[in-house]
Formats: structure tokens, C-alpha cells, sequence
């Protein structure tokens, strides 16, 4: 009997050892904040992860137009049989010597100018001098993409910001309705008891105490709901911070008022916006970059020859210059880019000029709902400040028999969803005020409120 306690007493010992530290580490996880959930979800983003490589694809891009300027050596090898070697023929030649008249004419072997076989190497090298401009406008183009695509990353933070914050926001909804309905139950628990004593003396009957009953359960299925939606945004949160859901099982996050310091201006910090602008931008270099066709290309180039024994009487062993390639007439290819390049800007433009109309008109939508928001928020809280004077009478009068159980959870009911509303209320002020931000362009870490 001895040695089965102590046997329990281990198992429990070793039970205990196991699962603590796993109590502690989701304990120690679920103090995660606001800001830090978003900065998880920032470095856990494969959306900023695909535009910070896209951005290293532009770089990349500019860096290979750069070296356009760089030489280029290659080496040449060659292996030529020829049928015969190709020589020259030399006529004799006559000479007169005064006093010994014509001699007889010398006949000279025929000058050997290449051989049958000839081996070739060469190592050559070419270097563009001049581009006829297409390098440098071709470089502004990618440097304007580049910075395009970095707006667009600002905007794909800004979304996984908001998507974050929504989220952590949906968490504190559920956790501060799940405290209402705690504190419903307790008050509904002490009713259910005072009915049971009502009960036996003959005050109220069996029907009024069933209502409560009904009440109770009412709750139990608003709590089930909410558990439901907690489980779904632990998923969400697991989803997009790359962390387990245990590490925000115990979060009760506040839900207060997003007042910004700051209410935005104007729409031109839109990261969308800025993009279209870097992009209006890099068109129009890539409509100065055709006039390239109509300018000269100028290159240096030079060769060494690396065997110099079955080189011909003509050819050099080494030789340098510069080069001129100059299209002056190209069946008005240049022409139609530059038509089209010219389409393509005004395009750009217009995108532009689109984007910013409708931005606009976004921000005053935003700010407006903001500034409902703000005032549904008031007429919330004096909701729930005469909902809760009305719970305070209405049980009241029902303890000393003034009133009835119906009146009773009338009240209880009434203040429950006021103070419901006033979480939601709450939650779509936050909405509206990142809304706002976000339209704007100033949605980011630092203009995090918890």
C-alpha cells in the first residue's frame, strides 16, 4: 500500500514537471501585444517577402544595365585546312651591269603569304563608349520601378497592419463580451437562488423561476458562440504570426478608444499612390530612352593574337580602335516605340490622376465614418449608463416584491446588450480610425494605440 503511494506520488511529481513549463511558456506567449502580434505578422508576411525579392530583381536589373559599359573579352579558336598555301609569284628578274652587259635573269622562289594549315587563337575585347543615352534613361526607369515597388511594399505592411490589428482587436471584442456575460451570469446566479427560497415560501412560481432558468441557458449558448469565435481567431492570429495558437490563449486584450495624434490632411502619403507615381515616372524615362534609336552607338575594341606562327604576311598581331554603328534609317521602328512609349506615359498618367481622385474622396469617406464612429460611441456609453440604472431598480423592485421576474430580466437583458454595444461601438471606432490612417498613408507601427 506503501510502495502504491509513493508510486502516485511520482507519477504526479513527473506529470507535474512535464506540463508546467508548457503552463509557463503559453502563460509567458500570451502577454504578446498589440504591437508585437504586428510585428510578428510583418517578418511572417510572404506577401513583403515576394516584394522585398522583387525589389532585389530591380536592383539586379539595374546593376546588369550598368555594366553595359563594362568590356567584354572572349577568346576565338580556330582550325583552318586550305588546299593549297596561298602564295605569290615573283618574275625573274633582269639585270644590267654596265660593262657586263644582261646578265641572265634571277628566278625567285614564290613568296609563301599563308599556309595550308593555319591554327588561330585570339583574344578580343569590346567596351561600349556611348549608348546614344539609352544606359542612362534606361537606369532612371529602374530606379523609378524600384521605388514603385517599395511603395507598394509600404502598402502590403500597411494591410498586414490593419489585417493584424483587426484580428488582435476581434480578440478583445470576445474576451471583454465574455466578461459581460460572466458578470450577467453572477448577478442571474444570486437571482436563481433568491428565487429558490422565493419559491419555497409560495412568492413567486415555478414558471417565474423556469424564466431564469431560460436566461441562464441563453447565456451558456452566447458563451458558446464566443468560444467559438475566440478558437477561429487564435487560428487567424496562428495564421498570420507563424505562432501557435497556444501562445494567445491567454490574452485579454483592453479595447479602448483609437484617438490618432494626428488626423491626416490629405491622401498624398498613400503608399498606392506613390507607387503609381515612381511608375508615372519610370514610363516617362522609358519614353526619353527610345530617342536612342535615333543616336550613334560609339564601342572600343581591340584583339591580340595568341599564335602568332601561321598568321599571314597581312594580318596584324595585334590591333585597337573605335567603332561607330549608326541606324539612319530603321523602318520607322524608333518611330512606333516612341508612339507607343508616349501612349504608355499618358496611360501612367492618367492612372495616377485616377488614383488620387478617388483617394481623395476615400479620405473624406473615412474621416467621416470616423467622426460617426466617434459620436455612436457617446450615445453607447449613455445607453449603458441608463440601462444600468434601470438593472439597478428593476432588481431592486423585484427583491422587495415590487416587481416582477419578467421586468427583472427585461433589465438584465437591456443592459447586457448595451453593454455589448458599447464593445462594438468601441471596436468600430478602432476600425474607423485605422480606416482613416490607412487611407492617408500614416497607418504604421508608430501610430499604434493599444
Amino acid at each position: 500500500m506503501e510502495y502504491r503511494i509513493k508510486k502516485e506520488k511520482l507519477l504526479h511529481f513527473l506529470v507535474v514537471a512535464l506540463v508546467a513549463p508548457i503552463a509557463i511558456q503559453a502563460q509567458e506567449e500570451g502577454a504578446l501585444s498589440r504591437r508585437e502580434v504586428v510585428e510578428l505578422s510583418l517578418a511572417h508576411s510572404y506577401a513583403i517577402k515576394n516584394n522585398t525579392l522583387e525589389v532585389q530583381k530591380v536592383n539586379r536589373d539595374r546593376q546588369k544595365t550598368w555594366q553595359t559599359f563594362l568590356p567584354t573579352v572572349t577568346l576565338n579558336g580556330s582550325y583552318t585546312h586550305l588546299n593549297d598555301d596561298i602564295s605569290m609569284s615573283v618574275p625573274p628578274i633582269s639585270l644590267a651591269l654596265p660593262g657586263l652587259g644582261t646578265l641572265p635573269p634571277i628566278t625567285l622562289n614564290p613568296i609563301t603569304l599563308q599556309k595550308q594549315d593555319i591554327l588561330k587563337t585570339e583574344v578580343t575585347a569590346q567596351m561600349v563608349l556611348f549608348t546614344g543615352l539609352k544606359v542612362t534613361y534606361g537606369l532612371q526607369a529602374l530606379r523609378h520601378q524600384s521605388k514603385a515597388i517599395e511603395a507598394l511594399n509600404q502598402k502590403n505592411k500597411a494591410d498586414v497592419l490593419s489585417e493584424a490589428i483587426t484580428t488582435y482587436d476581434r480578440l478583445a471584442v470576445i474576451s471583454q463580451s465574455e466578461k459581460v456575460l460572466e458578470e450577467s451570469e453572477a448577478r442571474l446566479k444570486k437571482e436563481a437562488e433568491f428565487a429558490e427560497k422565493a419559491l419555497k415560501q409560495g412568492l413567486i412560481t415555478p414558471y417565474d423561476q423556469s424564466k431564469i432558468e431560460i436566461a441562464r441557458q441563453e447565456l451558456e449558448a452566447k458563451k458558446m458562440e464566443l468560444q467559438t469565435a475566440r478558437q477561429l481567431t487564435l487560428s487567424k492570429l496562428s495564421q498570420l504570426t507563424g505562432k501557435s495558437a497556444i501562445s494567445f490563449q491567454n490574452i485579454l486584450p483592453s479595447l479602448n478608444v483609437w484617438v490618432p495624434d494626428n488626423l491626416p490632411a490629405d491622401q498624398y502619403q498613400n503608399p498606392q499612390l506613390l507607387a503609381l507615381e515612381e511608375a508615372s515616372k519610370a514610363q516617362q524615362s522609358k519614353h526619353r530612352m527610345t530617342m536612342s534609336g535615333y543616336l550613334p552607338v560609339v564601342y572600343a575594341f581591340g584583339k591580340k593574337e595568341m599564335i602568332t606562327e601561321d598568321l599571314s604576311a597581312l594580318d596584324p598581331e595585334w590591333a585597337v580602335g573605335v567603332g561607330l554603328k549608326w541606324n539612319l534609317f530603321d523602318g520607322l521602328q524608333t518611330y512606333r516605340d516612341r508612339q507607343k512609349a508616349a501612349l504608355d506615359e499618358a496611360m501612367a498618367h492618367n492612372n495616377y490622376s485616377l488614383a488620387e481622385e478617388l483617394l481623395a474622396l476615400k479620405l473624406e469617406k473615412t474621416r467621416q465614418e470616423y467622426e460617426l464612429a466617434a459620436q455612436l460611441i457617446k450615445v453607447a456609453v449613455q445607453k449603458k449608463a441608463t440601462a444600468s440604472k434601470g438593472l439597478e431598480i428593476a432588481t431592486r423592485q423585484y427583491q422587495n416584491g415590487l416587481g416582477s421576474i419578467t421586468e427583472r430580466l427585461a433589465a438584465e437583458t437591456d443592459f447586457q446588450n448595451t453593454a455589448l454595444d458599447l464593445i462594438q461601438a468601441t471596436y468600430r471606432q478602432r476600425i474607423a480610425a485605422m480606416a482613416l490612417l490607412e487611407t492617408s498613408g500614416k497607418l504604421n507601427i508608430e501610430s499604434l494605440k493599444d
